[in-house]
């Protein structure tokens, strides 16, 4: 079993370091179409978190991004000027992001012999800062425009796989995590570092997909620190 990431156990210890009573909002909102999980550890079913899932996160976890519209921006520092809605210059200083889902406790949360178990991953993700306004907290994310209209970069890296905890199991802990995704990074230059078939839908089979090394697929993809997680359990 591969050790678990320090990415992992950070963002971890970050997410369940609050009053559990008081359930404050983690930094990545996990939208379903029927339930939104907004603090660490709600639980759902399997049929309400089986469709696959998108994502908003909070302007808190981007302080130091200036966006191309940021006097409607609640995450930019920078003072409003008419000229930055226009500029193309400041437009391209925003980052794309990608998120990975993974299962921590395949198959048994007391025996995760086949865990970290990869759920997911997305990438050319952008932030819908044509829907952002003044008193939002939370930031929609989306297929960037380019990926939207080519369904080649529109694909998953990995298609999402609802959870499914084998029956005796107690519930596991399904992570999703947030990074920038470096700007030479592509959807197909992602699977080719990873040597992962770049398939219409993300097609990866179960093999691929258990005992998930994270620090090597960070490490391989240059990624930083963890912009935004949360997680759920079903």
């Amino acid at each position: 079993m591969p050790r678990q990431a320090e990415s992992i156990t950070h963002l971890l210890a970050q997410l369940d370091s609050a009053d559990p009573q008081f359930q404050p909002a983690a930094p990545l909102y996990i939208h379903f179409p029927s339930a939104v999980v907004r603090a660490p550890g709600t639980h759902l079913d399997k049929d309400t978190s089986a469709a696959t899932p998108t994502f908003s996160v909070s302007a808190s976890a981007l302080s130091d991004l200036s966006l191309p519209n940021c006097d409607l921006s609640p995450c930019s520092s920078a003072t409003s000027d008419s000229s930055t809605s226009t500029n193309p210059v400041a437009a391209q200083q925003v980052p794309k992001y990608l998120v990975v889902g993974l299962d921590l406790d395949a198959p048994f949360p007391s025996f995760p012999v086949m865990g970290p178990f990869v759920h997911g991953v997305q990438a050319d993700l952008s932030l819908a800062t044509d829907r952002l306004h003044p008193n939002d907290d939370f930031i929609d994310l989306e297929l960037s425009p380019a990926a939207s209209v080519d369904d080649n970069r529109s694909s998953p890296v990995v298609g999402y796989m609802g959870p499914a905890p084998p029956g005796p199991s107690s519930p596991h802990r399904y992570m999703f995590m947030l990074w920038e995704q470096p700007a030479r990074l592509t959807r197909d230059t992602i699977c080719e570092k990873l040597g992962i078939p770049a398939t219409a839908e993300g097609e990866v089979g179960i093999v691929a997909r258990a005992r998930w090394d994270q620090e090597a697929f960070e490490r391989k993809l240059g990624l930083g620190k963890v912009v935004a997680g949360n997680y759920f359990v079903c």
